[in-house]
């Protein structure tokens, strides 16, 4: 009966583990691109879409990435005619909506990028959970032009 025992244990975890990455699933990333910089560029930017398909709210904690030093969340704050990228601890996705991250509102700013990244290079995004568990994803890099935001190439 001690044989037993292990192979319970086993299944348990298993079925524990599934039913955690069930609930990941809750967090859906979609449409990410990095916005192409200029080679000498030391920050650059990054776009995507959360959605939570739960029936909970979920919270986003940090977003990290093996091709950059660092990488935080910003806002763009424009106070008397200057925008300013202001840092953000955390994202609420409230139950069942989709919250964007976009140019001119929220945003990743990129620091540092370990290898060049021109349009069509891909770079690894991990979004990273209050409850421990983490999303990856991967963004392409885009080259954007015309009228929109292009603040983060003056960091």
């Amino acid at each position: 009966m001690n044989s037993c025992l292990p192979r319970a244990l086993t299944v348990l975890l298993l079925l524990s583990g599934s039913s955690l990455a069930m609930a990941d699933a809750t967090l859906a990333i979609g449409e990410p691109w990095i916005r192409e910089a200029p080679p000498t560029a030391r920050v650059m930017a990054g776009y995507l879409a959360l959605t939570n398909a739960g029936d909970t709210p979920v919270t986003v904690t940090s977003i990290s990435s093996p091709d950059f030093e660092a990488a935080e969340i910003h806002r763009t704050v424009v106070k008397e005619g200057v925008a300013r990228m202001l840092p953000v601890t955390q994202l609420d996705i409230p139950a069942n909506s989709q919250l964007k991250l976009e140019p001119g509102g929220l945003h990743l700013m990129l620091f540092e990028p370990q290898r060049p990244l021109l349009e069509g290079a891909t770079v690894t995004l991990t979004i990273h959970r209050s409850n421990g568990s983490n999303v990856t994803v991967t963004a392409p890099v885009i080259r954007k032009t015309g009228g929109e935001d292009h603040s983060h190439h003056h960091h």
